[in-house]
């Protein structure tokens, strides 16, 4: 059974300590606490504060403490399995066991209205409702929710995302970023796809197997990396090692290198990251990206650099890797 997040309130335990909730249901109606499913609140200005994704948990947790007994799927377990999601997604997802309560239900969060003015400050703010899938499933517990299991989960969304998104998704579940005890091999992945109930679902899954490489090292790499697939550029080297007369210059991200030219794909992370910026500022972190890149520009070098604007849209990346220099051959339709 997942345990609630400090910040959520569950009027049950408030029952179960003090004998009543009924404070709860004055600060609601105060206009101090934001239900989020029922028997669950939550101080409505830390809600409103909340960045998309950590409001998504915390509905995500207030469903699981309202029914101990629900299991989570799809772009829900892929969060939970701490994979690449493309989004944050529209609702919590769940598995049910009965067919006719498979569906969209709308979100349940809600605030009392203010009396002055008719609103309830949620207006603006996204709420995430329930998808119930029927699906038969295996699951397992981790990080305190029940969830399908990690190749099921993987299963589940490659054949269901678009090209890129499944990419980086197989990418990092195969990657030695992963925690122990997280990560699947080709091999398993390969196996596991002859579970799959359709032969053109197997087809997708191992079409993304085939392309993901488990070199990427990260997901805006991987994206990137899908996407000049899709666009039809030829295919770079990944994390190739450059040296001039001074020693070793570094890896790069991408290097076409028939052509002469380095792609470079500027994730936030690198300048922002306290882990990667290993003890660096953010400012001595650009002031050394730049010397890295002039040295490679003085080998005789093109590089090309692009973020995650650039990453999420075709057009733009086709611009910039043109603009480079590089030129499409077989461009493939979108998933």
């Amino acid at each position: 059974m997942a345990t609630a997040p400090p910040a959520l309130i569950l009027a049950s335990r408030k029952r179960a300590l003090t004998g009543s909730s009924r404070s709860l249901s004055s600060s609601y109606t105060n206009g101090e606490m934001v239900r989020v499913r029922a028997g669950v609140y939550f101080n409505k200005s830390a809600w409103l504060a909340l960045k998309p994704w950590a409001r998504y948990s915390a509905t995500v947790a207030a469903v699981a403490a309202t029914d101990p007994a629900i299991a989570f799927c799809y772009l829900t377990a892929l969060r939970i399995w701490r994979l690449p999601s493309p989004r944050v997604p529209d609702h919590v997802h769940a598995l049910t066991p009965t067919p006719h309560k498979a569906g969209r239900l709308p979100p349940t969060t809600c605030a009392a209205k203010d009396p002055k003015t008719g609103l309830t400050g949620l207006e603006t703010v996204r709420s995430y409702g329930l998808f119930r899938h029927h699906w038969k499933a295996e699951t397992v517990e981790r990080r305190g929710f029940s969830v399908t299991s990690l190749v099921q989960t993987v299963l589940d969304c490659v054949v269901r995302l678009e090209f890129h998104h499944a990419v980086a998704i197989v990418d990092d579940v195969m990657g030695s970023r992963r925690p122990a005890g997280e990560v699947l091999t080709r091999a398993e992945l390969e196996e596991a796809s002859d579970c799959l109930g359709s032969a053109a679902k197997r087809r997708r899954f191992l079409e993304v197997l085939a392309f993901a490489d488990e070199a990427s090292e990260s997901v805006g790499e991987s994206r990137s990396r899908a996407l000049i697939h899709v666009l039809g550029f030829p295919a770079p080297a990944l994390q190739h090692s450059f040296h001039d007369d001074d020693g070793f210059i570094g890896r790069t991200d991408f290097y076409w290198r028939e052509l002469g030219i380095i792609g470079e794909f500027d994730g936030d992370a690198k300048y922002l990251d306290d882990e990667l910026l290993g003890g660096r500022t953010t400012r001595e972190a650009l002031l050394a990206e730049k010397k890295r890149e002039d040295r490679l520009r003085a080998l005789g070098y093109t590089v090309i650099r692009w973020d995650w604007k650039d990453a999420s849209s075709l057009e733009r990346l086709e611009r910039k890797l043109t603009a480079g220099g590089l030129t499409r051959r077989n461009p493939r339709l979108m998933d």
